[in-house]
């Protein structure tokens, strides 16, 4: 896969909400860190997102830049992250980051954690 190749891509609002963070924090060499992590819905077959702020990526990440944010992707999450969308969304009483991810096939029972094909056999 091509290094600079953008894997996630960032709406204006998430971008300019993560420059804000990495400002207000001064960590401005900082990258973000998507992946995603099983939970125990569905037998251990849900997903659900981790972002992060690290200091420098794992050397077997994908590493690209989106809107002015560096970010990394582990490559267990790679296959599952390709064409996603990071959002900041606001709405009465809640705030924060969410994926669109183009590549879930269905959500668990309780609606919270994304289940993949490849992952559904």
């Amino acid at each position: 896969m091509d290094p600079n190749k953008t894997i996630v891509t960032f709406t204006d609002k998430a971008a300019s909400k993560l420059c804000d963070i990495l400002a207000t924090d001064n960590r401005p060499g900082c990258s973000l860190r998507i992946a995603l992590v099983r939970t125990h819905c569905m037998g251990g077959r849900g997903y659900t997102y981790r972002l992060a702020l690290v200091e420098c990526p794992s050397g077997d990440d994908t590493v690209f830049e989106e809107n002015g944010v560096k970010v990394c992707v582990d490559p267990s999450s790679l296959k599952f992250l390709k064409g996603a969308e990071l959002d900041y969304v606001e709405a009465v009483g809640e705030a924060g980051f969410k994926v669109n991810n183009p590549n879930i096939t269905a959500k668990c029972p309780c609606g919270h954690h994304d289940i993949f094909e490849s992952e559904t056999n």
